[in-house]
C-alpha cells in the first residue's frame, strides 16, 4: 500500500468514514497522519473531522490537498510514502504490546473531545492498566523541571495521597515535578500513574528516567501522540501539554516560575473549563512566584493537601437535583442499579451487560456530579 487508496473509492464523505470504521483503515489512516505532520495541526485536524482520516489521506495521496484546505501539507505527504511507515509502525507495536488507541475505541478517553480540531489523531500506549479507566478517575499534576525539595516533596506526598485514595496521577514524565509525582503515586501499592510523554512510548525521556519508565509501564500507562521511537522536541513538549489538560478535570501546578511550562498547562486548562489549583510556597522562592501568578491573577484555587484537591473535583454533598439531565443512557442505567449498600462494579456490570471498562469510566462522572459515592467495599447511591 503506497500513497494510495485505502478506503473506498467513490463514496461520498459521512459513507467513508463510516466504511473506515469497520474495515479499520481509520486507524492505519491515523498513524500516517500523526507520523507525517506534528501534533496538534487545528486544520488537519478539521479536515479528519470534517472527512475523516481516510478520506484526508486519499485526497493527499492523490495531490488533491488542495481540496480539502490542506494545500500546505501536501509537499511533506509526497515526500515519503507514509502509508507503509504507518504499516511498518503497527507491525511494531503488536511485537512490542503497543496498544494503537484512537477516537472511538473502547481504550480512547473521551474527554480529549474538548480539545476539538486540536485532538490527538491517535496514541500509542504501552503499560499495565487500561488507559481509559485510569484516566477517568485522575487528577493532573505539573511542575518545574528544576524544583525545589520542598516542591518535590508536595508532588511526592500529595500523589501517594491521591493514589491512597484511588486517584491516578497524571504528569509528564519529567525532571523534578513530574517525576516526584510518578514516584508517589506508584509507591502506594496499587497506585497508577500516566506519564503523557513528548517522545515515543518506548523512549523514556529524559533517558535517564528509564528505570521510572519501566515502573510506568508496569503499574501504569506512558502515552504519546508521536510515532514509536520518535524523539523529543520543544514543539512536541509544549503541545503535549494540552493532552495532560484534557484527561483530567483538575489541573494542580505544585511549583513553577513565572515562565514555567506548566503555566501553558494550566492556560490550557482553564480554556476548557477544567478547574486548575496552585501550591503556594515561600514568597522568597522564585520556584513558587508561578504559583503565586495563578492564585492572585485567575480564578485557581489555593490548595495544601490531597484533600483540598479531590473536594474541588467531587463535592462533599450529594446534588442529585437537577444534575440526571447530564448523563447518558449507561450512566443513568448504573446510577439507577446503585443503591445505599455498597456494591463492586464487577457485580453491577453482570446485570446491566456492559463492559466493566466503560461501566468504571460512567462511575468517576456520577461520582464528580455527587450522584454516588466510592467506599472501601463498592459504590454506594448518594
Amino acid at each position: 500500500m503506497t500513497n494510495g487508496s485505502i478506503g473506498q473509492g467513490g463514496q461520498s464523505p459521512p459513507a467513508r468514514k463510516q466504511s473506515e470504521q469497520r474495515s479499520g483503515d481509520d486507524e492505519l489512516a491515523r498513524l500516517a497522519l500523526s507520523a507525517a505532520f506534528e501534533p496538534g495541526r487545528e486544520r488537519l485536524g478539521a479536515a479528519v473531522a470534517q472527512y475523516g482520516a481516510v478520506g484526508v489521506v486519499e485526497s493527499l495521496s492523490a495531490g488533491n490537498g488542495n481540496s480539502i484546505e490542506l494545500a500546505e501539507y501536501q509537499q511533506r505527504w509526497s515526500s515519503r510514502d507514509w502509508l507503509d511507515q504507518a504499516k511498518v509502525e503497527r507491525r511494531r507495536c503488536a511485537d512490542e504490546g503497543i496498544r494503537v488507541v484512537v477516537p472511538g475505541g473502547p481504550e480512547w478517553p473521551t474527554q480529549l473531545t474538548d480539545l476539538g480540531d486540536r485532538e490527538p489523531l491517535a496514541l500509542r500506549v504501552l503499560g499495565g492498566v487500561d488507559f481509559r479507566a485510569a484516566a477517568a478517575r485522575s487528577i493532573a499534576m505539573v511542575g518545574a523541571r528544576a524544583a525545589s525539595q520542598y516542591g518535590q516533596w508536595v508532588a511526592e506526598d500529595t500523589s501517594a495521597r491521591l493514589a491512597q485514595l484511588g486517584w491516578a496521577v497524571v504528569s509528564g514524565g519529567a525532571f523534578g515535578i513530574d517525576a516526584a509525582c510518578h514516584h508517589g503515586a506508584l509507591a502506594i501499592d496499587g497506585g497508577i500513574s500516566i506519564a503523557v510523554s513528548a517522545a515515543g512510548v518506548d523512549r523514556p525521556t529524559p533517558a535517564s528516567h528509564s528505570s521510572l519508565f519501566e515502573r510506568l509501564y508496569r503499574s501504569g500507562v506512558v502515552v504519546s501522540e508521536v510515532p514509536v521511537g520518535a524523539y523529543p522536541n520543544r514543539h512536541r513538549f509544549l503541545i503535549r501539554n494540552r493532552v495532560i489538560a484534557a484527561l483530567s478535570p483538575i489541573v494542580v501546578v505544585v511549583e513553577a516560575a513565572v515562565r514555567s511550562g506548566a503555566l501553558n498547562t494550566a492556560r490550557e486548562a482553564q480554556a476548557m473549563g477544567r478547574v486548575v489549583a496552585a501550591f503556594p510556597g515561600p514568597v522568597t522562592s522564585s520556584m513558587s512566584a508561578g504559583c503565586h501568578g495563578l492564585i492572585r491573577d485567575t480564578d485557581a484555587a489555593l490548595v495544601t493537601s490531597a484533600t483540598e484537591v479531590i473536594d474541588l473535583v467531587v463535592p462533599r454533598t450529594t446534588r442529585i437535583r437537577g444534575r440526571t439531565d447530564e448523563l447518558t443512557i449507561e450512566q443513568d442505567q448504573l446510577l439507577s442499579a446503585l443503591t445505599s449498600t455498597p456494591t463492586r462494579l464487577g457485580v453491577l456490570v453482570g446485570g446491566l451487560g456492559v463492559d466493566e471498562r466503560h461501566a468504571a469510566a460512567d462511575a468517576f462522572v456520577l461520582e464528580r456530579l455527587g450522584l454516588i459515592r466510592r467506599l472501601a467495599d463498592g459504590w454506594v447511591r448518594g
